[in-house]
C-alpha cells in the first residue's frame, strides 16, 4: 500500500508527515528522505531551532521515516516512526522527555492522538497503545486484529480505531474496552483518518468507498463508492454540511453530510492522485495532488478560483496546514512551501 501511494522506492520508506505549528511560533517539519524531525522558527525566516535525532545519540537513532503528523500537547511533541517506536520530545529544544521511547511491535504509520494525560499510538503490529504522557508507560493495549494505518480519533471519552482488516472500533479511552456491540466492518481495509462531525463518523478505504457511520451505534448511515481508494482524510465544512473527500482517482467529491448525495454538479479532477487532505483557507478550498500541483477551488461548486494550479514540482503526500491565512505544504525531501489561497502564488520557504 505504501508503494501504491508512491512513498516507497527500492524498499526505502519516505514518510508523509504534514507540518504542524505551535502557539509559540514554531513549525515542526519532517524530512521525508532523511527520517528527521526539525523545529523551525517562523519569526526567524524558518531557521532551524533543533533537529532530532542529532546524530550524536548513543546508541544511534534511525527513525527511517515519519508518516504521522506530530502531535503537540503541553510543552512537548509526540510522534511515531517507522522504526516501530513512539517518541516524546521537548518542544523547546528537542530533548527526549521519556527515559526511553516506547517500542511497539511494528512500524508506526498512523498519526498519534493525545488527551490530557494519555497519548494513543497505533502500530502495524495490530495494537493500539495508551501511553502516559509523562512517562511513556502503557496503561492498556487493544488488539485490532490487523495493522492500523488510520490515526486513532479521540472524541470525549471515546477512541475510534480503524484497521486494515476493514473494522472500525469504538473504545473507552480510559480502559480500552469496546463500546459498540460489534465493530463496524467492511471486509476491506479502512485507511483514511476518521473524521467526526456531530454524530456522523466518516471513514474511507481500499473498498473504494467513503462510509458514514453513526458514532453512537456503529451502524452505517450512508456510503459513497467510486473507482479508487479513499486514503486522504475527508474535510467537513460544518457551516454548509458538506464533506470534501479526496480520492486516489484524482478527484475531490463534495457530498452532503446528511445523506451522501452530490453537492457539486461534477467532482473536481486534479492531474494526479490525491492522498493529502484538502483544507479550507478563508473562502478557498485548497487541494494538492501527488505531483505537487496545488488548486484553489470555490467550495460551493468546485470550480477553479485561480487561472492555473500552483506547480511545486515536488511529490506531495502530506496533509497541508493553514498558518496566518497561508497554506503550508511539506513536500518530498522536507522542502516547505507556502501558497497564497487568494492569488494562488507559491513560495519555497526552506532551503
Amino acid at each position: 500500500m505504501l508503494a501504491a501511494a508512491g512513498c516507497v522506492t527500492e524498499d526505502k520508506p519516505k514518510g508523509w508527515a504534514g507540518p504542524v505549528t505551535s502557539a509559540d511560533g514554531t513549525i515542526l517539519v519532517a524530512s521525508t528522505d532523511k527520517g528527521k524531525l526539525s523545529a523551525l522558527s517562523i519569526a526567524d525566516d524558518f531557521k532551524a531551532e533543533w533537529t532530532f535525532p542529532t546524530g550524536d545519540e548513543e546508541p544511534k537513532i534511525d527513525l527511517e521515516a515519519i508518516y504521522g503528523t506530530p502531535v503537540l500537547q503541553g510543552d512537548n511533541v509526540y510522534f511515531g516512526a517507522y522504526d516501530s517506536k513512539v517518541y516524546a520530545l521537548s518542544l523547546k529544544d528537542g530533548s527526549p522527555v521519556w527515559d526511553q521511547p516506547f517500542d511497539t511491535g511494528g512500524p508506526v504509520v498512523a498519526r498519534l492522538t493525545a488527551g490530557d494525560t494519555t497519548v494513543y499510538a497505533a502500530s502495524e503490529d495490530g495494537n493500539v497503545y495508551a501511553l502516559d504522557l509523562r512517562t511513556g508507560k502503557p496503561g492498556w493495549t487493544f488488539g485490532a486484529g490487523a495493522a492500523v494505518w488510520a490515526a486513532p480519533l479521540l472524541e470525549g471519552d471515546v477512541l475510534y480505531v480503524a484497521s486494515v482488516n476493514g473494522k472500525l472500533f469504538a473504545l473507552n479511552a480510559a480502559t480500552g474496552e469496546t463500546k459498540w456491540d460489534q465493530p463496524f466492518s467492511t471486509g476491506h481495509g479502512l485507511i483514511s483518518d476518521p473524521r467526526l462531525s456531530g454524530s456522523t463518523l466518516l471513514i474511507g478505504g481500499i473498498d473504494r468507498t467513503l462510509h458514514a457511520v453513526n458514532a453512537e451505534t456503529g451502524k452505517e448511515i450512508w456510503s459513497f463508492k467510486t473507482d479508487n481508494w479513499f486514503w486522504g482524510r475527508p474535510l467537513v465544512d460544518e457551516t454548509s454540511g458538506t464533506v470534501y473527500a479526496p480520492n486516489l482517482d484524482g478527484r475531490v467529491y463534495a457530498l452532503s453530510l446528511e445523506d451522501g448525495s452530490a453537492v457539486w454538479d461534477a467532482p473536481f479532477e486534479a492531474k494526479e492522485p490525491l492522498r493529502s487532505a484538502p483544507v479550507l483557507a478563508g473562502d478557498t478550498l485548497v487541494v494538492v495532488d501527488r505531483r505537487g500541483n496545488v488548486y484553489g477551488l470555490k467550495p460551493e461548486d468546485g470550480k477553479l478560483k485561480w487561472s492555473a494550479a500552483a506547480a511545486l514540482e515536488k511529490t506531495v503526500l502530506a496533509d497541508p496546514a493553514v498558518l496566518d491565512g497561508q497554506v503550508v505544504i511539506s513536500a518530498e525531501g522536507g522542502d516547505l512551501f507556502t501558497v497564497d489561497p487568494v492569488a494562488g502564488s507559491s513560495e519555497k520557504v526552506t532551503k
